[in-house]
């Protein structure tokens, strides 16, 4: 009755069909309560909620949003920006409620990529650089930047004329789909997230939000190479360039948390990786059932997951990971 869009699913998303969806409204319609806190477990995520150690995998999801809460607790911004923790808790509630069941895009794997960029920002001194809403946006983005991901990658879509496809005529479909969800989710009545926000900061914090998240594309990653290649030439950086523009700043600590696995704890990485490459196979078995030709790493005949971390290692984020360093 509020015009809101239908609850969305995987196979919607993949369809043919421009179909009108919103996984949020499957929280709008459940309207599950804030979980009570559990109190040692919380403690033991707060311990090392600021550290490369954390293994979101290992805690309960009602514990992953109490500590989603924490981290804008820890910045502040709830009082820096006079955000009511109502409006917060309903943020995150459908944030993770618009998460599917994937093996490896999910709740725990929002919650990790925002723990992480945290970690970072604070242990590269980003947020000391970073104004409030900046701050703000920062984490946000990272919470939101796989929003409504359907286990498929951008490629399969476009293949497929999936809906999402045709909506975004092609061009980084799955993070225009993340950016549109979150402030669908943020602007949405039920959770009124932005409503305090003077214009001048919601469109500050609109274009650090859209930027952060469409710099997730993985099709983009060898411009940013390119990019950290030509700022670090002749040695160190520290002064350079990039500290100098926050915006960069932001989009490359987002990239880092996104692909963060491998700089995890191996007990940690392993899990992670076994599920991501589960993911990249049931791609892989919906491009044989459609009779397409199937992408490389998505075979799980002919591929092996080591082989295919020690190959994203190193040709992808290894080259990448030391020239951020």
């Amino acid at each position: 009755g509020d015009g809101s869009p239908l609850a969305a699913s995987p196979e919607q998303l993949a369809t043919p069909v421009i179909a009108r969806t919103w996984g949020a409204r499957s929280w709008i319609c459940r309207k599950p309560e804030w979980p009570a806190r559990v109190e040692q477990e919380f403690q033991r995520g707060k311990k090392d909620l600021q550290t490369m150690q954390f293994d979101a995998l290992s805690y309960d999801p009602d514990v992953l949003q109490h500590l989603a809460l924490e981290i804008f607790l820890e910045l502040g911004l709830d009082t820096k920006l006079e955000i009511p923790i109502p409006k917060l808790k309903a943020f995150i509630m459908a944030v993770r409620y618009s998460m599917f069941s994937n093996p490896y895009h999910n709740w725990e794997h929002a919650f990790d990529v925002t723990q992480t960029a945290y970690s970072i920002g604070l242990q590269s001194g980003t947020f000391s650089r970073l104004s409030d809403v900046e701050a703000y946006a920062f984490i946000l983005s990272s919470l939101c930047h796989d929003l409504e991901h359907p286990g498929v990658n951008n490629p399969y879509l476009v293949s497929t004329k999936s809906a999402l496809a045709m909506l975004y005529n092609d061009q980084s479909v799955l993070e225009n789909h993340h950016c549109c969800r979150a402030f669908q989710i943020m602007s949405h009545r039920e959770v009124g997230l932005l409503e305090h926000l003077p214009q001048e900061k919601y469109f500050r914090l609109r274009k650090v939000i859209i930027s952060n998240i469409l710099a997730t594309d993985m099709a983009k990653h060898a411009e940013y190479v390119a990019r950290l290649r030509k700022l670090t030439e002749g040695g160190n950086a520290t002064d350079g360039p990039l500290n100098k523009d926050v915006q960069l700043e932001m989009e490359i600590l987002i990239k880092c948390a996104d692909t963060s696995n491998v700089l995890k704890p191996f007990s940690v990485c392993k899990k992670w990786a076994m599920r991501v490459t589960d993911e990249f196979f049931l791609q892989g078995d919906k491009e044989k059932e459609r009779k397409m030709g199937v992408t490389p790493m998505c075979d799980r005949e002919t591929q092996g997951r080591v082989a295919l971390q020690k190959g994203f290692i190193d040709f992808v984020v290894g080259p990448f990971y030391k020239l951020v360093g």
